[in-house]
């Protein structure tokens, strides 16, 4: 009402309406989408350029060839810069590395040997992941721009790649995270040093609560992997004295100091994530890259181990040391083989014969009973044993049925009491069969938790699932053959192949259902949804018998 009454010039009153309508306009979308609308700019500045590392190009460039070259010498002499490092094989396919993110007066030396591993190999493109040291962050932070600036050029994001992440589990966009994080710009000078105009996927991995998350975060960017990638973690280890709240001995720093950096990466070299989980819970050590190093364990093929290149701490820098240390560590992972493969098999399938089908089978209803009765939990050690295939990740879904006489099994009047799985094989198939038992016994929303009375009338089936894989349309989904699971804003639902036959739905009434299940309407899937689909082998008990 007051503006009514201003004293507005011609111009002036266009500008104001021009204001309002793009602010009505503005909210009218958020309100559309539900969500605050993101307008990026196509690049991330170098922010850190001219206080961590030079912002010159004629003083970077040599900085950085000085160190690639002597990291090339010492290579060459088969020399070793530490007690405990050592030198890559030749003739080691390179998968991944670690390198540090200092200021480049104190870590870059230490860098440099990580990208001197890799500079003479054909590389396309690189998944960058660094730690948050600024924002608390749970998940993966994705950038919403184009390019991350270097003053040596910049480096194209794969935003394809980045735009199918966005939608899936513990990833979002996140450009106020990226653009004040340093773990990822320390390393682009080097990448585009070393590796020429390669594009990039950069990724800040905040905390993940256990290594179920951990290990979900490495199969999605697994899937992603193909010849010509390499996955590099930016990461710092031990951060040691009062500064930085850690101070686990007194006597003997720089020994013991050396000794818990050398433990930890005991764990990385054999790939080790369950060791290395357990030596950070034990030791509380400050490694600032902890998470990311943890996706990264979780992503390497079978057969990988882990190089230290070499060896450093701010200690061995400063002349005048204080208190306080920071170690830096170049480690790269490689194997045997002559080229780099991902992909280790077709589709990550695991066939089962009838004894190890018989196994889980067993397990999931010792596991109800036990649960149920004593909320005790049964180990699957001894079922893993007896049956070794059985310790493979594999998804897995676990359904009670209520048990109806003269009914058959595939009859869709059969009555649903409990589903609960996991879509990504992020455990072992036993472990998996495990939880998800008690998953469907006690957390499935749409029922009570089951009483010790039920136990005798629940039927048990088991789905193991193929790993989730994208699809170009939908029209590529083949209901009673595939699951589907679809992805939109930020949304996600998914239904077992079994699910369309049973309710005898078409394609089109399948989608509608799953769009609804996800809370996006019965038309939401035919506008800006994408699906993954993957196949099951299904078997329970009453087919057993």
């Amino acid at each position: 009402m007051h503006l009514l009454k201003l004293k507005l010039s011609p111009k002036a009153f266009v500008v104001t309406v021009l204001l309002l309508a793009g602010f009505l306009f503005a909210t009218a979308m958020s309100n559309i989408f539900g969500k605050v609308i993101i307008t990026p700019s196509d690049r991330r500045k170098p922010n850190f350029a001219g206080s961590w590392y030079e912002a010159d190009a004629r003083k970077l460039k040599p900085q950085l060839c000085d160190y690639l070259n002597h990291a090339a010498e010492v290579s060459k002499a088969k020399l070793c810069d530490s007690s405990f490092a050592g030198n890559l094989p030749p003739g080691s396919a390179i998968f991944a590395g670690i390198a540090p993110h200092a200021g480049y007066m104190f870590s870059g030396p230490t860098a440099g040997y990580v990208y001197e591993a890799l500079r003479h190999r054909k590389i396309n493109r690189v998944f960058l992941l660094g730690p948050s040291h600024y924002v608390a962050l749970h998940g993966c932070a994705l950038p919403v721009e184009k390019s991350f600036g270097t003053p040596l050029g910049d480096l194209a994001i794969d935003t394809k790649v980045v735009s199918e992440l966005k939608d899936l589990p513990l990833f979002k966009l996140a450009p106020e995270i990226h653009k004040q994080e340093h773990s990822l710009e320390m390393q682009l000078p080097f990448i585009k040093q070393a590796l020429g105009s390669v594009s990039i996927v950069p990724i800040i991995v905040g905390t993940l609560r256990d290594e179920e998350e951990m290990r979900l975060v490495g199969q999605i960017l697994k899937r992603y992997l193909t010849d010509g990638d390499i996955v590099l973690v930016s990461s710092d280890f031990t951060h040691y004295g009062p500064r930085y709240d850690y101070t686990p001995f007194a006597h003997d720093v720089p020994k013991q100091l050396k000794e818990l950096d050398e433990t930890a990466f005991q764990k990385l070299s054999v790939c080790d994530l369950k060791g290395f989980i357990d030596f950070k819970d034990q030791t509380l050590d400050t490694i600032c890259g902890y998470y990311p190093c943890t996706v990264l364990l979780s992503m390497l093929p079978p057969g990988c181990h882990a190089t230290l290149l070499r060896y450093q701490t701010s200690r061995d820098v400063l002349q005048n040391s204080d208190e306080n240390s920071v170690s830096y560590m170049a480690i790269v992972f490689s194997n045997d083989s002559q080229k780099p493969a991902w992909k280790v098999d077709s589709d990550g399938s695991t066939v089962l014969c009838g004894a190890e089908k018989q196994a889980l089978l067993k397990l999931a209803r010792q596991t109800l009973i036990d649960y149920v009765n004593r909320r005790k939990v049964p180990d699957a050690v001894s079922t893993v044993d007896e049956h070794p295939v059985l310790g493979l990740p594999g998804g897995v879904f676990v359904t009670l049925y209520k048990k109806n006489s003269g009914i058959s099994v595939k009859s869709e009047h059969k009555e649903l009491r409990g589903c609960i799985g996991y879509i990504w094989p992020i455990k072992s198939l036993a472990q998996a069969v495990i939880d998800n038992t008690i998953g469907a016994a006690s957390r499935d929303p749409r029922f009570q938790p089951v009483s010790s009375e039920e136990i005798d009338g629940l039927e048990i089936d088991i789905n193991v699932l193929t790993p989730p894989h994208p699809i170009g349309a939908y029209k590529d989904i083949v209901v009673g053959r595939d699951g589907v699971i679809m992805y939109k804003d930020g949304k996600q639902s998914v239904f077992l192949p079994s699910v369309a036959t049973e309710f005898g739905w078409t394609l089109e009434e399948m989608l509608s259902q799953l769009s609804l299940k996800a809370g996006c309407g019965a038309d939401g899937w035919q506008n800006g949804a994408r699906f993954d689909v993957f196949q099951s082998t299904s078997f329970s008990e009453l087919e057993s018998r």
